[in-house]
């Protein structure tokens, strides 16, 4: 998922100006062996044993399932993501709404039919992440502990409660960071790597003519001999792709360049090591198709061993996808298409290490309950590709919006490299389809519920701006009350919080129409959230009129604002520790009478009721907050 997505900064990283010192670059290659490649690292797991019970285990099923499975890997990760899709980054930002931050402001907007469907196919993407987020814990753990049943007839069936105790021990943990154990994520999954690829040599060396399953003239043959029935295998030849987008997702804290050698010198070569050994397993043995990978060690002590690191690389996985979702949860409420979000620091060390309460607690629940009741690894890989198979496409349709409208590269240019993208990515999800009823309407169904949130979201808080612009009070009403003594000023410094489409903050009109009065010296703090990830936190201020000042403070999707920290630092000093912060709390009537009818608005108005308040959000000091009621129709 990854990012967000979109997401994760551990302890193992370091920053990004360290790229330049060989220390600094080992630790940015360690860390991206360790959080990036959690999740496609963990997919030999149950990619080859999901395939194999699809395509059979016939010499030539077993050479064209590899092929197919080396090719993904191949055209995916190392010419798609890696090559191509990793150059449009937002100022090192990467993800699924980095490229949408990346697009002009009409594609935000939707101002055209072309626009407005890239918007939402984007939005649809973002959706799907989530979804993501929810299932890769669950197929992840469950796919680890279903091998203890070749340690010992009889232990598989602990595995659902053992990976149930597993996840709720990994969601609970979340509030407490995880900059300490993030330490150990990249040595562990340097070690999970060296394992396997040492696993599929060992197989691999007495059954060596599997190499030859490296042509692509086996994929190719196996798609031209099964015809349509080749879609079927497909829907689970994607799974060795699980992670993908978290390449992209996460080069932000490692940079494009130690993931990319992480792939080529260790990754990449530990899996295409790992499938072959699988393969010539099955080749020796058909029956082991069962469970290829847990087939690859020659005795039952390796194998218990082999079952506790994979254990432990499915929650190292599961937990750089946690992160990626609250990251992401962060990017969309920055972008505004997510309510605000309680979002809490883990670490004073990295700004990245957040905990989101409400996301955590979802996600995890949510992956606890498909554990229960899909049982097995199998039934949820129905549920999984769905949503792998979505994002693909939609990142590759998102790509070549900004090839053209940013990079402004030529039709000849780009047609091609989306022709392929889409050929390959389309192919996968017209293959996950027929999954809809086995478990596939669950990253539909979840993906509908956030954007339907995104949606409504987005829709109300567009309208709530244009209402705010347009009943603003303006200055010069104000400051004639002012000069003609009807308006006065009362001993102390007032903070007001306003929007960028309001002249006059609510909150100070509210107090002059109803007191008769304003603080002796104003201080407006506007909030303008910009499509990029970090910009400059230096504040604009600008006067007003005499002791009535406007502070601007422009917002990326992955900064932290703390207002009173701002003020204290750039213009108040000790003069803030005695401000008043005022805030509007707006109540929705929802009413047919205006913009919105009331069904919308009525559940824009529970969104925005049960979003984090504001004190919390921005950072005011809340024993010097005063909130005025504002009723608002729209």
């Amino acid at each position: 998922m990854r990012g967000t997505k979109n997401a994760i900064l551990l302890s193992v990283m370091t920053e990004k100006h360290q790229h330049e010192n060989s220390g600094g670059r080992t630790a940015l290659i360690l860390g991206a062996t360790g959080v990036v490649f959690g999740d496609i690292g963990t997919s030999p797991i149950y990619a080859l044993k999901e395939t194999f019970h699809k395509s059979g285990t016939t010499l030539t099923d077993i050479y064209g399932v590899v092929s197919l499975v080396f090719w993904t890997l191949t055209l995916v990760v190392t010419v798609k993501y890696l090559t191509f899709v990793m150059r449009a980054d937002n100022r090192g930002e990467g993800g699924i709404l980095a490229l949408l931050a990346l697009l002009p402001r009409a594609y935000h907007q939707g101002s055209t039919s072309k626009k407005k469907v890239i918007l939402i196919l984007i939005l649809i993407g973002t959706a799907l992440l989530f979804g993501d987020g929810v299932l890769t814990p669950a197929i992840s753990v469950l796919s680890a502990t279903e091998g203890l049943d070749l340690v010992h007839e009889g232990l598989g069936s602990y595995s659902v409660p053992i990976t149930v105790v597993i996840l709720f021990t990994l969601f609970a943990v979340q509030r407490k960071g995880t900059h300490n154990i993030g330490r150990v994520f990249g040595p562990i999954m340097v070690v999970w790597f060296l394992l396997i690829a040492g696993l599929g040599v060992y197989r691999f060396v007495n059954n060596p003519e599997v190499i030859v399953a490296l042509s692509p003239s086996y994929a190719v043959g196996f798609i031209a001999s099964h015809g349509f029935g080749s879609l079927m295998v497909l829907s689970s030849v994607i799974l060795c792709v699980t992670g993908a987008e978290a390449l992209y997702a996460d080069m932000g804290h490692f940079g494009r360049s130690p993931i990319q050698f992480a792939w080529r010198t260790l990754v990449g070569p530990s899996l295409v090591l790992c499938y072959l050994g699988q393969a010539a397993v099955v080749v020796d043995n058909p029956d082991a198709a069962r469970n290829p990978f847990f087939s690859l060690p020659p005795n039952a002590t390796l194998t218990l061993i082999l079952v506790l690191l994979a254990t432990a690389a499915t929650v190292i996985a599961s937990q750089a996808l946690i992160t990626g979702v609250f990251s992401l949860a962060r990017q969309a409420t920055q972008l505004g298409l997510f309510p605000r979000l309680m979002v809490r620091h883990t670490s004073h060390e990295h700004e990245g290490q957040i905990y989101v309460p409400l996301v955590n607690w979802a996600v995890g629940l949510t992956s606890i309950a498909l554990v229960i009741t899909f049982k097995t690894s199998s039934a949820l890989a129905d549920a999984y590709v769905l949503a792998i198979a979505g994002t693909m496409a939609i990142t590759s349709v998102a790509f070549h919006a900004v090839a053209r409208e940013v990079w402004g590269w030529s039709r000849l240019k780009v047609f091609p490299l989306t022709a392929i993208f889409l050929c390959v990515d389309l192919s996968f999800l017209l293959s996950t389809l027929g999954n809809i009823l086995k478990g596939g309407w669950v990253p539909v169904a979840l993906g509908s519920f956030v954007l339907a949130i995104m949606l409504l979201w987005r829709q109300g808080y567009s309208t709530l701006q244009r209402y705010m612009a347009e009943h603003a009070v303006t200055w010069n009403s104000l400051l004639n009350e002012l000069e003609h003594g009807s308006l006065v000023r009362s001993p102390g410094i007032g903070v007001f919080m306003a929007s960028p489409q309001e002249e006059v903050p609510v909150a100070l009109a509210s107090q002059a129409r109803t007191l008769h009065s304003i603080p002796t010296e104003v201080w407006i703090v506007t909030i303008n959230n910009v499509q990029q990830a970090r910009v400059d936190p230096e504040p604009v201020a600008h006067e007003i009129a005499p002791r009535i000042k406007r502070v601007t403070l422009n917002v990326g999707y992955m900064d932290e604002v703390n207002v009173s920290r701002i003020l204290h630092d750039h213009f108040l000093a000790e003069s803030e520790r005695v401000a008043t912060y005022y805030i509007s709390e707006r109540r929705f009537l929802a009413t047919d009478a205006n913009n919105i009818r009331h069904v919308p608005e009525a559940l824009f108005s529970l969104l925005h009721r049960n979003s984090a308040p504001v004190v919390q959000y921005y950072g005011l000091p809340g024993d010097r907050v005063i909130s005025i009621g504002t009723r608002i129709d729209l």
